[in-house]
C-alpha cells in the first residue's frame, strides 16, 4: 500500500497545499500549489464566500495536477489564545502477553485528558513527554513492545477556543474534504527543520506571515508556549507602497523579485521602472528599496526575538526563522546578525517545494507520520482505488506529453519508480 498524505496551510496571502508519498522513509512531493487566498486576515476567515472560492480554486489546481481528487487533509489552525497544560494519565495492559501496543499508548493519552478540557475549548494536539511502566520512573519515550502491567504517561495538552477552528472545519466539510488532523503551523515548521541536536535542547520558532508573526517554544521536541504578534511582512509592502505611491500588490512584487534583504548586497545601478498611482513613471533603485526592506525586517526580527525570550525562562539554544519572506536574497545574513550562532539555517531542498513558504505544510505531514510510526499505525489518505487513479493519470499525462522534451523527462522520472 502506498502511503500518501496531503496538507493545507491557510495563510492570509496564500493557501499552500502539498501532497506527498512516503517512499523508502523519504517524502516525495507528488503535487503542490501556492494559491492566493482571499477572505483571510490574521489567519482567521473573515469573509466566508471569498475564502471558499479561493479554497475551491486551490483544490481544483492541485486535483488537476494530480489527476485525482484530494479529499482528506491535515490543516493548520490559528494559535490565538492557545493553552498549554501538562497532564498525566495511565492505562492497564490487558492483552495476554502484557506487551504495550499503539492502542495502549493512545489509551494512556486519552486518560490524561479525560474531563480536563473545558467545553469552550478544542484539543489541537497532545504530545507525550515521557512514559513510565509499572509505576517506575524510567522516562521511556517509545514504550511500544515493552512488557508491563500498566503504562503511565506525562503529556503536553494543547487547546484553543472552539471558535478558532469550527468555522474552518465546517468550510472544508461543505466542500466534501475531510479534515483528518489539525495542528499549529509552527509544529510543522519545527518538524521540517529540526535535527537530533535541536531535539535535545530548547528551540524557538519564528514564522513571519503577511499580517502576523507566530512565535513558539519547543523543549526537547515538545511545544510548550506560543504567541502571535499582530504584524508581518505585509508592513514592508505598505512601506514600499507609501514611499513610491504605488499599489500594495506592486510593492509586494518588488519586495519578492527585486529587493535584497541586506542593502550591503544591493546594486546601486539596478533600476525598477513602474507607473505609480498618478500614472507617472517611477524609477526605483535596488539599493533604496532594499534599505526599506532591511529596516522593516530588522524591526520584525528584533521584536520577535524580545518576545520569544519572554515565552520561556530557559536558555534558547536554537532559533528557526521561516516563512515566505525568508526566500528573499540576503535574509539569512541579516538573521545571523541578530540571532548569531543560535540561528538554524532553513532552506527546503525537496523537489517541488523549494521555498520556505511550504515549511508548515510539509512539516505537518512529517509530524503526522512520526505520530503514526511511534504508535505503530499504518495509514494513507488515498484509498487503493484512488491510488490506481493516480497511476493511470500519470500514465495518461506521460502519453499525452511524450512527444515533448517535458513529456520525456516526466516519463523518465516516473517510469524509474515502482508503481
Amino acid at each position: 500500500m502506498k502511503k500518501i498524505f496531503s496538507s493545507v496551510d491557510i495563510g492570509s496571502s496564500s493557501i499552500k497545499i502539498v501532497v506527498c508519498e512516503l517512499f523508502d522513509s523519504r517524502l516525495n512531493v507528488l503535487a503542490s500549489t501556492n494559491f492566493p487566498s482571499l477572505g483571510v486576515k490574521n489567519g482567521i476567515v473573515v469573509k466566508d464566500e471569498d475564502f471558499i472560492k479561493s479554497l475551491k480554486d486551490a483544490f481544483n489546481e492541485i486535483n488537476t495536477s494530480l489527476g485525482v481528487i484530494v479529499d482528506k487533509v491535515i490543516i493548520n489552525v490559528p494559535m490565538y489564545d492557545a493553552n498549554y497544560m501538562i497532564t498525566n494519565g495511565s492505562t492497564t495492559i490487558t492483552n495476554e502477553d502484557k506487551i504495550v501496543t499503539g492502542n495502549d499508548m493512545v489509551n494512556a493519552l486519552q486518560g490524561s485528558i479525560y474531563n480536563k478540557i473545558d467545553k469552550s475549548r478544542e484539543l489541537v494536539t497532545i504530545i507525550p513527554i515521557k512514559y513510565n511502566i509499572d509505576g517506575a520512573r524510567q522516562d521511556v519515550l517509545k514504550p511500544r513492545g515493552l512488557r508491563t502491567d500498566s503504562l503511565d504517561v506525562t503529556a503536553m495538552c494543547v487547546t484553543v477556543p472552539k471558535k478558532n477552528i469550527y468555522k474552518i472545519i465546517s468550510i472544508f466539510h461543505s466542500l466534501n474534504i475531510e479534515v483528518i488532523d489539525i495542528l499549529f503551523g509552527s509544529i510543522g515548521d519545527y518538524y521540517e527543520f529540526k535535527n537530533d541536536s535541536i531535539d535535545k535542547e530548547v528551540a524557538g520558532v519564528i514564522n513571519i506571515g503577511k499580517d502576523k508573526t507566530e512565535l513558539s517554544i519547543f523543549n526537547k521536541g515538545v511545544i510548550t508556549s506560543s504567541l502571535v504578534l499582530p504584524f508581518g511582512d505585509g508592513q514592508i509592502d505598505s512601506e514600499i507602497a507609501y514611499v513610491y505611491n504605488i499599489k500594495k500588490s506592486q510593492a509586494r512584487k518588488i519586495k519578492e523579485t527585486f529587493a535584497i534583504s541586506d542593502k550591503d548586497f544591493a546594486s546601486t545601478s539596478d533600476i525598477y521602472e513602474i507607473l505609480n498611482k498618478s500614472n507617472i513613471k517611477t524609477k526605483i533603485s535596488q539599493l533604496e528599496v532594499s534599505e526599506i526592506v532591511m529596516n522593516k525586517i530588522k524591526e520584525i526580527l528584533e521584536n520577535a526575538k524580545k518576545n520569544l525570550n519572554h515565552l520561556t525562562k530557559k536558555e534558547i539554544s536554537y532559533i528557526i526563522v521561516t516563512g515566505g519572506i525568508t526566500n528573499i536574497p540576503g535574509f539569512e545574513i541579516l538573521c545571523k546578525n541578530i540571532f548569531k550562532e543560535k540561528l538554524v539555517s532553513t532552506s527546503i531542498q525537496t523537489i517541488g517545494i523549494r521555498s520556505n513558504s511550504y515549511s508548515s505544510s510539509v512539516g505537518m505531514i512529517k509530524y503526522f507520520i512520526d505520530k503514526l510510526n511511534i504508535r505503530g499505525k499504518e495509514y494513507t489518505m488515498f484509498t487503493e482505488e484512488k491510488q490506481i487513479e493516480l497511476v493511470e493519470a500519470r500514465k495518461n499525462n506521460h502519453t499525452n506529453s511524450s512527444n515533448s522534451l517535458f513529456g520525456r523527462l516526466f516519463g523518465y522520472l516516473f517510469d524509474s519508480k515502482e508503481d
